[in-house]
């Protein structure tokens, strides 16, 4: 059907968008019921808060044609349908000629110049961004040392903040695409990329997963770890370590798709990452022989935004009786000295390589925690690593003069399921805690993390029983399963990782973790909770997918730290957002017909 889409846009948004947002949602007063006339005649209705809206996404990424069968799309096909078409290639980025500048000056700091980080080592890519960055003179091109990089270099970049290359093919003569969670996020980050590829794979975006499972080794290879993001002030601190488990991912999708070669690579890259960050006794590894997250270098995290630390460093600056601003210059400087205050950033600097920036649950504690979460990872990593090495390279892979057998990783999960049972395992209260190996006692929270030993496959089935027993009914909520216990009177903002928030990492690990157990009723009700919210976020608010949710009131309106990336948007959410698009996709597998029908029939009800 052939429209003029500028008249037709301008009519529709005229009449039903009351609240002047260009999108058209259950806040929206007008008459809910809108006629598009063709030239040659042809009328097309659209009546209700949902139709509307497709109406209006149709019209606005068409180009003057519009699909009626697009516009009745029952939610679960018009959501699948955005996210192939038109989702994944809007979060798609490049750091090509004609994508550089954008990508690059997307940073969390103003600054005058763009600096662009290459490794020097990487001699093909320092060409090609030298070459694609000459027409820019504000563009300065830092080539980057090798690690381990001294502390004072890193000081000496801290305020360049700046983007760090990612890999460029040779071969292709193009750098390896990735896809970003959403938002004002124009950065490769570290865990959400796993998830973002569940998606992608789910979708048959081979080439794309491969493209940023690529990129994410060559963080590996050249920075030292798979970092947080791909920006100079990350380059201390990784994220969960999913890398392998990525690998894992891609080869059972599609191992026929890559050449030996190709694996053998990624296997050296995941030993290398498992060895020298996660195995390494100075930063991550504990003297009980678990894991702990820890964020290297010093201070506060330079990418937050200005005044999120106030509510902690008002204390220090009341006792030195300087204005907050004043002191965190002087503390930056070096000029004063608190020492209680640098193991508070430690803290923080680790809690970000959680993942979980922030919540109550790592405050002030979480470099001295043996995690739950980052040791059930690591189980699987070397289970992963133990699965291929059987799978592709017949019990045996060598690396750098060392040979590692599939036995040797399953005794490395073997001796870490057993400290797990020491340190983390509570017999009494059916549960896994985190345990703070320098007090030499357990810490009780209630976390959506206490679950992960199910997905990692590092229970008992009688510890399955009891965990499912004892944590899932706290967790569940009316929308899905909620990240942590809720801590209201917790200092600072509220914690958009404490309750009553949920993520869609959570959901997506603990429901693979209850279908593997053999709860699959228990999955279908938390994955059918998480849908069922996500779906009606959609039909009442234009297609809007967000990083989070509340999710005792289901409801994607949240009052905690940083707002709701992918909440605002004009006419078509602007890609939704990663990890959230995936778990529509994943999350639909644990779902019977009949739990289907009811999502669909959402875009009915939405004005009833």
């Amino acid at each position: 059907m052939h429209i003029n889409k500028p008249e037709v846009l301008a009519a529709l948004l005229a009449q039903e968008d009351t609240t002047g947002s260009k999108t058209i949602t259950v806040e929206d007063k007008g008459p809910k019921h809108f006629t598009v006339r063709a030239a040659n005649g042809d009328a097309l209705e659209a009546r209700g808060t949902y139709h509307l809206a497709n109406l209006l996404q149709e019209i606005w990424l068409g180009e003057g044609e519009i699909d009626p069968e697009k516009i009745t799309l029952p939610p679960l096909e018009r959501i699948d349908y955005l996210m192939r078409t038109h989702y994944w290639r809007t979060l798609t980025r490049r750091m090509d000629a004609d994508n550089v500048l954008a990508v690059l000056f997307d940073e969390k700091r103003a600054s005058d110049r763009g600096y662009l980080y290459v490794p020097e080592a990487d001699s093909d890519g320092l060409e090609y961004y030298r070459r694609i960055c000459a027409a820019h003179p504000n563009i300065e091109i830092i080539p980057l040392p090798a690690p381990p990089l001294s502390d004072e270099y890193l000081k000496s970049i801290e305020y360049k903040p700046g983007l760090l290359a990612l890999k460029y093919d040779a071969q292709s003569g193009k750098p390896r695409p990735y896809v970003v969670p959403g938002g004002r996020f124009n950065e490769m980050y570290g865990w959400d990329s796993y998830f973002i590829a569940l998606g992608l794979l789910e979708h048959g975006e081979y080439e794309l997963a491969q493209g940023m499972l690529e990129n994410m080794a060559y963080q590996i290879k050249y920075y030292g770890k798979m970092l947080n993001a791909n920006r100079s002030y990350y380059l201390t601190r990784s994220q969960p370590p999913f890398y392998t488990p990525y690998l894992a991912a891609f080869m059972a999708a599609c191992g026929e798709r890559v050449s030996p070669e190709w694996l053998a690579e990624h296997m050296g890259i995941a030993i290398a990452e498992y060895e020298n960050v996660w195995m390494n006794p100075a930063t991550r590894l504990t003297e009980i022989g678990l894991n702990r997250y820890f964020g290297e270098g010093h201070g506060r995290p330079k990418e937050t935004e200005p005044g999120h630390f106030d509510f902690e460093l008002q204390k220090y600056a009341d006792k030195h009786g300087l204005p907050v601003r004043e002191f965190e210059r002087l503390y930056d400087e070096g000029k004063i000295i608190e020492p209680a205050l640098d193991r508070y950033f430690v803290h923080d600097r680790s809690m970000r390589e959680s993942g979980h920036d922030t919540t109550t649950r790592f405050d002030d504690v979480c470099a001295d925690l043996a995690c739950v979460d980052v040791n059930s990872i690591l189980y699987r990593v070397e289970t992963d690593l133990a699965a291929l090495t059987d799978q592709y390279f017949g019990g045996r892979f060598d690396y750098q003069g060392k040979s590692y057998s599939a036995d040797y990783w399953r005794a490395q999960a073997a001796k870490r399921q057993a400290l797990m049972n020491d340190y983390l395992w509570h017999e009494a209260e059916g549960t896994f805690y985190d345990f703070n190996t320098v007090k030499g006692t357990p810490q009780p929270f209630l976390s959506a993390t206490n679950l992960l030993p199910l997905w990692a496959g590092c229970c008992t089935p009688a510890q399955a029983e009891k965990l499912v027993r004892t944590q899932l009914p706290q967790l569940l909520q009316v929308g899905g399963i909620m990240s942590a216990q809720v801590c209201s009177d917790a200092p600072g903002p509220e914690r958009q990782w404490d309750g009553p928030y949920g993520w869609a990492p959570h959901q997506i690990l603990i429901w693979e973790g209850l279908q593997r157990y053999g709860f699959a009723d228990e999955a279908a009700e938390a994955a059918f909770a998480w849908l069922k919210m996500l779906v009606r976020a959609t039909v009442e608010y234009n297609g809007l997918i967000t990083e989070k949710f509340n999710v005792q009131k289901a409801s994607h309106k949240v009052d905690a730290e940083y707002g709701n990336v992918g909440a605002a948007f004009e006419y078509v959410p602007a890609g939704g957002f990663g990890w959230t698009n995936a778990s529509f996709l994943l999350g639909q597998h644990y779902l019977s017909e009949a739990q289907k029908q009811v999502l669909n029939r959402l875009a009915d009800e939405v004005d009833a």
